[in-house]
């Protein structure tokens, strides 16, 4: 009996089960540290030792509400959290050590659509005076990550991971197939080591060609001028001492933090740079599908919902497309005998 209710009919705790899901089929190390974390905070403190085959609908329903009410997890964070936990269902399910799905029958209490909308308005875009204030208050060394952040939209394990070799001057291009990711297994279970490896996503190793603007390139020019590169890849931005790969601790204690504070602004994730560069995009009518490509976003929708209220005046370029197209074609729709459809449409 868990510390929660659940009965124990035979069959796996519900938790080794899990770690079993998390770790045994071959998915990135990132998501098997992402997984661990879930369980340990959200999974084991609920059901305890309960036998996955002893677990409810009705308790899968007391879970959500604790997470809701006990933990205060967003909704997005619910939902993602009860998502995973259907997966390990499913797949306990393939491999005969569950009977049924509990989380099949449970209805969230908050909508996919609310979902959207929260994660919407959690998106913070800086000021265009307030990013080149904190890139101008950064140490010289790692300015030109910040321009490739807001210039170029890339992730800062993107960034890290950015050599010489991935930079065309000559065609405006830079190619991001690398990132650094602290997801190295270290051989004692932990997964906190560094490495360099594949974008996620992008296993085909082709990863994704972005274009360079002219003053991302000028600074980047100037940090190749001024500061060597790092090891067989050609890192741009290696640690402080030019001998391995920058440490994501390191560039948020010492070099992102005391640049917002150096600037005077208020504190914002460096991920928002990113944010900043796809709605400069958007509010500049480049099409979305092309904002998602450069992005790294697995689908145009996910784009598309993640940045919906960045497109205001999408309506206004429609009516003014259409506007154009049948305004054009007036004075042929006349001499064919349509003018009367026209005159229709203009009441």
């Amino acid at each position: 009996m868990s510390r929660n209710g659940a009965g124990s009919p035979g069959g796996e705790p519900l938790v080794v089960v899990f770690e079993r899901w998390a770790t045994t089929r071959g998915v990135e190390n990132s998501s098997i540290k992402q997984y661990r974390t879930m369980l340990a905070r959200t999974v084991e403190p609920f059901f305890g030792t309960a036998s996955i085959k002893g677990i409810t609908s009705a308790q899968i329903e007391k879970w959500v509400e604790w997470m809701i009410h006990h933990r205060c997890y967003k909704p997005s964070t619910v939902r993602f959290r009860f998502s995973l936990l259907m997966s390990v269902f499913s797949w306990a399910m393939e491999q005969g050590l569950a009977d049924a799905n509990p989380c099949r029958p449970v209805k969230l209490p908050v909508s996919r659509s609310r979902t959207h909308r929260d994660q919407r308005a959690e998106i913070h875009i800086p000021s265009t005076d307030t990013v080149l204030s904190v890139i101008s208050a950064a140490p010289a060394r790692y300015r030109g990550m910040l321009w490739l952040m807001a210039g170029c939209g890339l992730r800062l394990g993107e960034a890290m991971g950015l050599g010489r070799d991935r930079i065309s001057f000559a065609d405006r291009l830079i190619t991001v197939d690398r990132q650094v990711t602290c997801d190295r297994d270290t051989g004692s279970g932990r997964y906190g080591s560094m490495q360099l490896r594949h974008v996620k996503w992008r296993e085909d190793g082709e990863g994704r060609r972005v274009p360079l603007p002219d003053l991302v390139a000028l600074a980047l020019r100037r940090h190749l001028k001024e500061h060597v590169t790092w090891g067989k890849e050609g890192l741009l931005f290696p640690n402080a001492t030019g001998t391995g790969l920058l440490y994501p601790y390191y560039w948020y204690g010492r070099i992102w933090r005391p640049a917002l504070v150096a600037a005077d602004v208020d504190h914002f994730k460096s991920h928002s740079l990113r944010h900043f560069y796809a709605a400069s995009l958007l509010s500049q009518g480049v099409p979305v599908s092309e904002v998602s490509a450069w992005l790294g976003h697995t689908s145009v929708s996910f784009t598309e919902r993640y940045y919906a209220d960045l497109l205001p005046d999408a309506p206004d370029r429609a009516r003014l497309a259409i506007d154009g197209a049948l305004g054009c074609n007036r004075q042929e729709a006349a001499a064919s005998g349509m003018s009367r459809i026209v005159a229709v449409a203009s009441a």
